[in-house]
């Protein structure tokens, strides 16, 4: 899978974190986020993902036909307390990309958890997040919009045609989507 802004393959890295990947259900948010995590893990990144339905990760693992290692750590599907346990026991959680996949599904105690992480994706519907006020006064270095929240304000939009998104960061500043 292929990231392309503008039609030009790009590749994320640490200095692209934090980031925030948005947009409503079925505009490509979803398969983009797991598409970012199979490029890191692929380039030898330690990673953490987290999601609210079980498709997210079968996606991941179809990947890697169960070639993935102990370099990538999959938590339980929906169960919050159980990914605050789990990210608890994580010794080396600093050195890891965690994915929050649908913050839409969850209340603020995953986010609070995860706030101050440099090293983190947060990734769903904004404007179904409970924390959304506290989420977009975060330092994002990367954000990507599948679509455009209804209360908050984005400069310089752009026509989003399906399953492209608009990022905003120092590098980039265009038209993003994964070519399979």
């Amino acid at each position: 899978m292929d990231i392309l802004v503008d039609d030009k393959i790009v590749s994320f890295n640490r200095n692209d974190f934090p980031m925030l990947i948005s947009g409503i259900p079925s505009a490509g948010s979803s398969f983009f986020s797991i598409g970012v995590m199979i490029n890191l893990f692929k380039k030898g990144e330690k990673i953490v993902l987290f999601s609210a339905y079980e498709q997210a990760k079968d996606l991941f693992r179809e990947q890697f036909r169960g070639d993935a290692n102990n370099n990538a750590l999959i938590i339980e599907s929906g169960d919050d307390n159980l990914f605050l346990e789990q990210l608890d026991k994580i010794q080396d959680l600093s050195e890891r990309i965690v994915l929050y996949k649908n913050i839409d599904n969850y209340d603020s105690k995953l986010f609070s958890k995860l706030k101050d992480m440099k090293l983190v994706i947060f990734s769903g519907d904004i404007d179904k997040c409970e924390f959304r006020e506290e989420l977009m006064k975060k330092e994002f270095k990367t954000k990507i919009f599948f679509s455009y929240p209804k209360d908050i304000e984005i400069e310089n939009k752009i026509s989003l045609p399906k399953y492209h998104g608009h990022i905003i960061s120092e590098k980039y500043n265009g038209l993003i989507r994964i070519l399979k």
